[in-house]
């Protein structure tokens, strides 16, 4: 036992002496003061209780640092340069017509007939489909696509007169005929489906003229824009401008004599803005064009960029996803409106074994929707959603580069006496025939700038290391100096005496064992 004691004894002493020495000559503040036989009590208490707060305090600070560098890694400030509207296309726009059937097309239906069951559907009818659970097609063209493009307007009927940058142009060389939620619409400025989809799919119309007359469909993409070599005329189209005279003027016609059904309570049109490279869902989102009026749509374009620094922080953090970072099924640029539309798609297949027409084919395979699938497909959207369609429009994040355009309508009445306008189409109606047919509306830029927003790291490793390490400096005075002053005291000093020691020994061992050799 007072062996123990003698050993322990000696070890606390050679502690002792080398704890000394460390604290005399460390470069933190204030420890020469502690443990010093030269100082009072006092002193060296004080001093020491002012270091332990002072470490307690620069924990707790750079805790504080961590926890914010983890809680908020991204931080959304402006571009310091603006974007000119030239780097990015004139917005995807798609019209729909409120009237879904033409009435001299489906007046002759029966009821009970398949084809007055697929106007219900058509013109969002509450009816009860049980009876044609067992129906199937009589062919291969009795489809519920070509019903829909038989009986409805199509874009040479509603689309009658264009402009874009104060050139007339025939309105079937830039409007194509789309199927979306609202039915058969008209697209312009939309991706050609040979960039946008994976493979060809049925009911989806290609975009390029019959006549040859139409601009090259050429790529975009909000990283990548446009390609550096492009042609004469192209489309996805640039802005030409700013200013109503150099926007894209389009005038509609509802054709109300031959008005059957609404999707709404009215007449009319819906219209939808969005990205070249999106699914459009008009159904809920659609904004409405009144007819006999004029309607303005000023543009307000947004874009999201993203440094590449934020690629290394998790997806579920920044709240983004790079283009490259999910694949989809069927679409080859990731969006958050692409990924839900396929998360609609396979819960619709998940619940009826096929897919509506206006949704993305995210099985070659797979069949779309039919009389004998209205029933299932009328149960499934009251439902909406199940636990396994949330769980993948969870995953569907926002893209870290996008681009997105906000309208600001207003519309004017024409009048009520007599229309003088500069429209050389409005001129052959008479004004009655203009009020209750015909709208006119303008699509158009209020700027030829805009600044962009930039998703950065709020707190990189480097502006980490120097928060952190600014306040152990400030508290304590801690540096990599002391790192190396610890390193040395706590291990390389031990090991440098140890190598000394054993060289010494091996020396003497060998002038030992030969006397005789200097």
């Amino acid at each position: 036992m007072a062996l123990r004691r003698k050993v322990l004894k000696k070890y606390w002493k050679s502690f002792e002496l080398k704890a000394k020495e460390f604290l005399a000559n460390t470069s933190l503040q204030g420890m020469k003061y502690i443990w010093n036989s030269n100082l009072p009590n006092w002193v060296q208490l004080y001093f020491g209780k002012i270091f332990i707060v002072s470490v307690c305090v620069a924990i707790n600070l750079a805790v504080n640092v961590f926890n914010k560098w983890q809680n908020t890694p991204v931080i959304i400030g402006y571009s310091p340069t603006t974007t000119s509207i030239q780097d990015i296309p004139f917005p995807a726009l798609t019209v729909c017509n409120m009237n879904k059937a033409k009435y001299s097309k489906v007046a002759s239906f029966r009821a009970g007939s398949l084809e007055y069951a697929m106007l219900q559907k058509t013109c969002f009818q509450d009816f009860n489909f049980t009876y044609y659970k067992s129906i199937k097609p009589r062919s291969k063209n009795d489809t519920f696509p070509n019903f829909i493009l038989n009986v409805s307007h199509k874009c040479e009927e509603m689309i009658v007169s264009c402009k874009f940058g104060q050139k007339s142009i025939p309105c079937t060389d830039i409007f194509r005929e789309v199927f979306v939620d609202e039915g058969l619409c008209c697209a312009f400025n939309f991706l050609h489906p040979y960039y946008l989809y994976k493979y060809s799919a049925p009911y989806v119309r290609d975009f390029t003229s019959s006549k040859g007359l139409s601009d090259i469909a050429v790529d975009w993409n909000p990283i990548n824009g446009y390609p550096k070599h492009l042609p004469a005329g192209y489309y996805p189209r640039r802005g030409v401008g700013t200013g109503v005279s150099n926007g894209l003027q389009i005038v509609l016609n509802g054709h109300t004599d031959n008005y059957y059904c609404s999707s709404t309570n009215g007449q009319g049109f819906k219209v939808l803005l969005y990205n070249s490279i999106d699914q459009p869902k008009l159904k809920e989102s659609g904004l409405p064009v009144m007819l006999g009026h004029e309607t303005n749509f000023l543009l307000v374009p947004s874009s999201f960029e993203a440094m590449p620094n934020i690629r290394s922080i998790d997806r579920n953090k920044r709240q983004c996803i790079f283009n490259d970072e999910q694949e989809l099924l069927f679409y080859k640029y990731y969006t958050r409106r692409n990924c839900e539309a396929e998360c609609d798609a396979q819960y619709f297949h998940r619940l009826c074994d096929c897919i509506p027409y206006h949704l993305p084919l995210v099985h070659r395979n797979a069949s779309v929707c039919h009389v004998a699938h209205f029933d299932c497909l009328n149960r499934a959207e009251l439902q909406i959603v199940d636990r396994e369609s949330a769980a993948c429009k969870e995953l569907c994040l926002t893209s870290c580069h996008d681009v997105s355009y906000f309208p600001d309508p207003f519309s004017i009445p024409f009048n009520q006496q007599g229309i003088r306008t500069a429209n050389e189409y409005l001129k052959h109606f008479t004004t009655e025939y203009i009020r209750t047919n015909l709208a006119v509306v303008n699509f158009y830029y209020s700027d030829n700038y805009f600044r962009s927003k930039v998703k950065s790291s709020y707190t990189g490793l480097t502006e980490y290391m120097s928060l952190t390490g600014g306040i152990l400096s400030l508290m304590v005075g801690f540096s990599v100096v002391f790192i190396s002053e610890l390193f040395y005291y706590l291990f390389l000093r031990y090991l440098l005496e140890y190598l000394h020691l054993w060289c010494s020994k091996r020396r003497n061992r060998v002038h030992a064992m030969y006397p005789n050799r200097s």
